[in-house]
């Protein structure tokens, strides 16, 4: 088959393709001008109810006591780009891995880390441009490829040629894609509140509420004013909101946040260029060219390695429902589990019922539910 044929035959699907990139640039890009309008007509207000209050915030001197529990485990660091993790339990036993979410760092494993420590080398790392490890400025230093090259290496590091790779939220994203890069290097997958890759895409495309929903991810691809509006109110806006608020807040009144563990979050995020880090995960991720995406997940999109999917169901930062359409894109076996009244972090929010689903999967791979599939 002659050149020119074959590019001709293409051309309806290149043609597809281009459209469709075009409008998800236009959904993302205008749905992060509507956010960023409301956003500054907020500031308005409250800066000129309280300016004084609106526009402070302290960089924290030093590290809250909660990040220094020896309780949780020992601090270490990896060589070359400087990794921060927590690490509890004999390095001789079998490697589980923990890759927390935004705007979280390896804290929000706390309670994993006790938990899995007898039976498990257990890690929880501080990912690139987050908590203690390096943060590279260049926004190219977190592609998606770059960022499976860092699970890799700490795996390798520590001396292990797999791992049970647990994620949530951005931490869950990477442990799919990792899943399906280096099936060899994961023996189970566990995550939490973090869609399959296809899913996501699947759900933005044919539901573009999702993404306003998201307004906040698109918001975060302006330069600059995430940052500063981050910042405003001494962090209110952000953590203060996400983690204690009414709507997307931890619901479960014990295990809501003190004051000191917020400010285990706040102490990193507060330091000058402290969020650039972590909001270059969002401006990575939307910036793909969408019709390599689509030919890349056409050629590899299954996950092979058994593994298990756990959802807060209160979540409102993601789709309901959302944790189902995963199920297609999952060849081997996997079970999927859905928590009533519990919102997106939901390993903070229900530990007690997330670590006995964990146990049941580890120890028995499949317990009694109705909810499996194979």
């Amino acid at each position: 088959m002659s050149n020119s044929l074959m590019h001709l035959l293409l051309l309806p699907t290149r043609l597809s393709l281009w459209i469709l990139s075009l409008v998800y640039y236009i959904l993302v890009y205008g749905t992060a001008g509507i956010t960023a309008c409301l956003v500054l007509i907020r500031i308005a207000w409250t800066g000129f109810r309280d300016p004084y209050g609106t526009f402070q915030w302290t960089a924290r001197k030093r590290p809250p006591d909660c990040l220094k529990d020896p309780a949780l485990g020992d601090h270490a660091y990896l060589k070359g780009l400087r990794f921060h993790y927590v690490t509890k339990g004999d390095h001789r036993k079998p490697l589980m891995l923990f890759l927390h979410g935004f705007p979280e760092n390896w804290y929000s494993w706390r309670y994993q880390l006790q938990e899995y420590s007898s039976h498990y080398h257990t890690v929880a790392l501080d990912l690139r441009g987050c908590g203690d490890s390096d943060a590279p400025v260049q926004l190219e230093e977190y592609s998606l490829d770059t960022l499976l090259y860092d699970i890799r290496d700490t795996i390798d590091e520590l001396g292990h040629t797999s791992c049970i790779l647990v994620g949530h939220d951005w931490g869950g994203m990477l442990a799919w894609h990792f899943a399906l890069e280096r099936p060899d290097m994961v023996q189970r997958l566990i995550v939490m509140n973090a869609p399959h890759p296809a899913s996501w895409l699947d759900a933005v495309l044919r539901r573009p509420s999702q993404l306003l929903r998201s307004g906040h991810a698109c918001f975060f691809q302006l330069p600059m004013l995430p940052e500063i509006v981050l910042s405003l109110e001494d962090f209110k806006v952000l953590v203060r909101s996400l983690f204690c608020g009414k709507n997307l807040g931890i619901r479960n009144k014990s295990r809501r946040l003190t004051e000191t563990q917020l400010e285990g979050y706040l102490y990193r995020l507060s330091q000058p260029g402290g969020f650039t880090g972590p909001l270059n995960y969002f401006r990575s991720l939307l910036r793909f060219k969408i019709s390599h995406t689509f030919i890349s997940m056409s050629l590899h999109q299954d996950v092979g390695v058994p593994c298990m999917l756990i959802w807060g169901e209160a979540d409102n930062i993601l789709v309901e429902g959302m944790s189902g359409g995963t199920r297609p894109y999952v060849r081997g076996p996997v079970v999927i589990h859905t928590i009533p009244d519990c919102s997106h972090w939901v390993q903070q929010d229900q530990p007690e019922r997330v670590n006995k689903l964990i146990w049941d999967f580890l120890l028995h791979l499949f317990p009694n539910y109705n909810n499996v599939f194979q």
